[in-house]
C-alpha cells in the first residue's frame, strides 16, 4: 500500500534514536520564522539484546519494534528516516591537511585517515567534512575526519530498510546534540563558552566538549544509567525492575541537605559511588582536554585560543536521575544544567502534554536533533557541519601528494 507521502508527493522523514534500552522517534516541521514544530514524538522499549556495544544484533526484532514505534507516533507513512551512532568505535579527529579539491580528498580520504585514527580502516565507514582554509596558512586546510565500524553504520540502515524507510542519514551524537543544543538553546550564550555535554544513557555516557561553538573532542565512559540500577538491586537486594523504579526516587541533591530524610540519603548513598566514579572519569577527560589545549597539542578549527571547560551541560535518559545536576555541580566545582531541549523558543512543542515533556525531555533530545537535520530549509548549523550520509567510498586510494 502507498504511504500518504507517495500520494501527497512529499517524504516525510523522523528522526529515530535507537538506544540499547528505548528507542525514540521524533518528527518536525518548518513552523516559519526560524521556528520548527515538534509534531509527533514516542518511545518504546527496545527488544531485549537487540542492541549492544552500540550495534543492532537483532534487526528483525528492532525493526517489527520500530514499525510499532512509528504506527503509536501516527507516522506510518513516514518515508525515510535520520539516525545516529556513538560508542568507542566512532572516532572523530580534526586534521590540517594540503588544500585540494573536494573531489581529490574524496579519493584519498582513507589513505590519509590511516595518519589520523588508530582503527582499521578497512573494517571502519570513513567521511570527511571541508572546514575551509586554515587561518595563516593558505596552503592547508581544516577537515573534519570521522570513522565508524561497517558493522555499527551498516546494521542501523539495515534495520531502517527493514522496517520499510529509506536509511536518509547516519549521523554522529556529538555532532546532532552540539547542533541542536546551540541552535534551539533559549540562551545563544553557549556559543561563547567552552562546554561539555554529557549525554547519560543506559550503558554509556558520552562526554562531547564544545569550544566556542566548534567541536573538540569526544571521550566514551562505560558508566551510566544501568549502572546506577544495579548498585540499587544490590544494595536493596531486589530484582532488577523493582531497582529500576527505586531509581525514578532517587534525589541525589539529599546528600548536600541537612534536613534530608534519612531514606533519601541511604537511596541517594546508593547510587553515590557509581556516580562519583562517573564523576571521576569525566573530570579525567576535561583535564586530558585542558592539557591538550594548554600544549596546543588539539586543533579546533576556527579557534584560536579554545577556553577551558566552564560549564557542563546534562543530557540522556540517565541525566533525569533527580538532583544529579545540584550533585554533579557541587563535586566537579563547575556550573551543571539539566538540558530540556524543549526549553527553547525556536521548538514549538504545544502538541506534547507538560506531563510527557517534564518526564522524557532529556530522553528526546537526540531523536528531536535529528529529526531537525533534515527538516530545517537551511542547514542548522553550518559548523561542524558533517555528512548527510557515511559512506563506503569506492574510488581506488591515492596519496594526496598523487591526488593534487
Amino acid at each position: 500500500m502507498l504511504g500518504l507521502s507517495n500520494i501527497l508527493g512529499k517524504e516525510t522523514i523522523v528522526g529515530i534514536d535507537i538506544g540499547s534500552r528505548w528507542m525514540k522517534v521524533a518528527f518536525t516541521e518548518s513552523a516559519g520564522q526560524g521556528c520548527w514544530k515538534v509534531s509527533n514524538v514516542a518511545i518504546v522499549a527496545t527488544p531485549e539484546g537487540g542492541v549492544r556495544d552500540g550495534n543492532v544484533i537483532d534487526k528483525p526484532a528492532v525493526a517489527t519494534a520500530l514499525r510499532e514505534l512509528l504506527r503509536n507516533a501516527k507516522l506510518g507513512h513516514a518515508t525515510g528516516a535520520v539516525a545516529a551512532i556513538s560508542g568507542a568505535g566512532v572516532i572523530v579527529r580534526h586534521a590540517k591537511m594540503p588544500r585540494i579539491s573536494e573531489v581529490a580528498l574524496r579519493k584519498s580520504i582513507r589513505y590519509e585517515a590511516t595518519k589520523y585514527i588508530s582503527c582499521s580502516v578497512d573494517d571502519s565507514i570513513v567521511e570527511f567534512e571541508i572546514l575551509g582554509p586554515s587561518p595563516g596558512e593558505p596552503d592547508k586546510m581544516d577537515v573534519t575526519l570521522v570513522a565508524a565500524p561497517n558493522e555499527m553504520v551498516n546494521s542501523r540502515i539495515e534495520t531502517i530498510e527493514l522496517a520499510g524507510l529509506e536509511a536518509v542519514s547516519i549521523d554522529v551524537e556529538a555532532f546532532a546534540l552540539q547542533r541542536v543544543l546551540l541552535e534551539c538553546a533559549s540562551s545563544r550564550a553557549h556559543e561563547n563558552e567552552t562546554l561539555a555535554i554529557l549525554d547519560i544513557g543506559s550503558v554509556k555516557t558520552d562526554v562531547n566538549i564544545v569550544a566556542n561553538g566548534q567541536f573538540a573532542l569526544t571521550r566514551n565512559i562505560p558508566i551510566a544509567g544501568d549502572h546506577f540500577t544495579n548498585a540499587l538491586k544490590i544494595a536493596k537486594k531486589c530484582e532488577w525492575q523493582v531497582a529500576e523504579e527505586l531509581k525514578k526516587q532517587v534525589d541525589m541533591s539529599a546528600l548536600l541537605r541537612s534536613d534530608a530524610d534519612p531514606e533519601s540519603v541511604a537511596l541517594a548513598k546508593s547510587v553515590q559511588p557509581v556516580l562519583d566514579e562517573l564523576l571521576r572519569e569525566v573530570r579525567r577527560s576535561t583535564n586530558y582536554y585542558h592539557t591538550q589545549i594548554s600544549e596546543r597539542a588539539l586543533l579546533i578549527p576556527g579557534v584560536e585560543d579554545p577556553r577551558e571547560v566552564t560549564r557542563l551541560v546534562v543530557t540522556g535518559g540517565s541525566g533525569l536521575l533527580s538532583g544529579i545536576d545540584k550533585y554533579m555541580s557541587a563535586r566537579l566545582g563547575s556550573p551543571v544544567e539539566t538540558w530540556n531541549v524543549f526549553d527553547s523558543q525556536s521548538l514549538i512543542s504545544d502538541s506534547l502534554s507538560s506531563e510527557f515533556v517534564a518526564a522524557n525531555h532529556s530522553v528526546l533530545a537526540l531523536c528531536v536533533s535529528l529529526a531537525l537535520k533534515e527538516c530545517a530549509v537551511a542547514p542548522i548549523v553550518s559548523k561542524p557541519a558533517t555528512k548527510t550520509k557515511l559512506e563506503i567510498v569506492a574510488e581506488p586510494e591515492e596519496s594526496l601528494a598523487e591526488a593534487a
